[in-house]
């Protein structure tokens, strides 16, 4: 017998919910006709002088009949009005055995406090799960990707531990190699921190709002700023202001992500482009660069978290392919859509939509279809 077994057969008898209910109510019950027909008796005894005995008979027929009525009529209810709490806990022995598990509460009854519980309960594993895998996914993802950059460093130290400290040329070069390569490794973890916090935004109570026009002006100014070998150009075609429900800094960590993306794979024609508009229900950030561009092939795979169209040359600027997974993780947590259009050698256009807060939804609005012609 297992351990599991041994102490659910240690446990005491349980004396079940329903019982305790249909007994109490019974009592009840009981106690209220003993008292009626008691009281019954004493008026026809203090009126008559004596209880007729057929009449007796019948009064304490009825208490009893009516006392295991109600043991039965309750019994019944109160199995109607536990089968969901026997639902959810059925729900947690599952969980508690198999965390990935796919068991949910059903809804079956009436809205009421039960259900307000079950559903609860649902979000509870269901964000459990997300950060479980989430933490599943970190762990794989790393450990993949540190692979190379410490077998590298372990190469360094085990040549410099044999002969190579002895020359100092080597020496240098092994320093400066093994310290690109923690460097690299120190990116790539905060990287992966940034996604993996990206997938657990917490949005159902966000109440933050974002004017999208300020943002995306102050980091075009920047990337101005930063970049002067670049022409930088905007369209802003908003008229009225726009506010979505998103926390600033995660707006301006999409778009510079977008603007990092477009600067590090610009080729000989150096130019960004910023757009800006909205639709009666969402505003549209556009940020274009004419580069290497992406072919049809992979197009669909660059949300991708660590894919790199071109492994060797992302490796070569610095890529570890997370940052358009963290991009798109944000937007979508915030009911917006990320998308890609590029052609191989002509560049890239990503797109952002999110939706307008509800206040600032309207009818006019412009169109970003036109603002990306060369």
């Amino acid at each position: 017998m297992s351990q599991k077994d041994q102490q659910m057969n240690s446990k005491p008898h349980r004396f079940s919910l329903r019982w305790q209910l249909s007994l109490g109510l019974a009592v009840v019950f009981f106690v209220i006709s003993i008292t009626f027909t008691v009281v019954v008796t004493s008026i026809l005894q203090s009126r008559y002088g004596k209880m007729p005995t057929g009449l007796a008979h019948w009064l304490w027929a009825i208490t009893i009949i009516g006392a295991l009525l109600t043991i039965g009529i309750t019994y019944l209810l109160t199995n109607l009005i536990i089968r969901p709490v026997k639902n959810i806990e059925k729900t947690i022995r599952a969980f508690e055995e198999e965390p990935m598990t796919d068991e949910r509460v059903l809804d079956r009854g009436p809205r009421d406090e039960l259900s307000d519980l079950g559903d609860i309960l649902n979000q509870m594993i269901d964000r459990l799960q997300a950060l479980i895998s989430a933490q599943q996914q970190f762990v794989s993802d790393v450990s993949h990707e540190l692979r190379t950059p410490v077998a590298i460093v372990k190469g360094h130290m085990e040549m410099l531990n044999r002969w190579g400290k002895d020359d100092p040329e080597v020496l240098d070069d092994s320093i400066h190699s093994s310290l690109a390569e923690i460097q690299r490794m120190e990116t790539l973890i905060n990287e992966m921190l940034n996604l993996t916090r990206a997938e657990q935004v917490p949005v159902e109570n966000m109440n933050q709002m974002t004017d999208v026009d300020g943002v995306v002006h102050r980091i075009f100014d920047d990337f101005k700023m930063l970049h002067p070998d670049f022409q930088l150009t905007f369209d802003d075609d908003l008229h009225k202001e726009a506010q979505v429900k998103i926390r600033q800094d995660h707006l301006e960590q999409i778009i510079i992500i977008l603007a990092d993306n477009a600067i590090k794979y610009s080729t000989d024609r150096k130019e960004i482009h910023f757009a800006l508009s909205s639709t009666a229900t969402q505003v549209e950030i556009g940020v274009q660069d004419f580069g290497e561009g992406i072919d049809s092939e992979n197009l669909d795979k660059v949300f991708d978290r660590f894919y790199r169209v071109d492994k060797a040359r992302s490796r070569a600027k610095g890529g570890n392919g997370l940052g358009l997974a963290i991009a798109q993780r944000l937007v979508e947590a915030y009911g917006g859509t990320i998308s890609v259009e590029s052609a191989l050698g002509s560049g890239s256009v990503f797109t952002i939509r999110l939706p307008l807060a509800q206040k600032y939804q309207k009818q006019d609005h412009g169109a970003l279809d036109d603002v990306y012609d060369d």
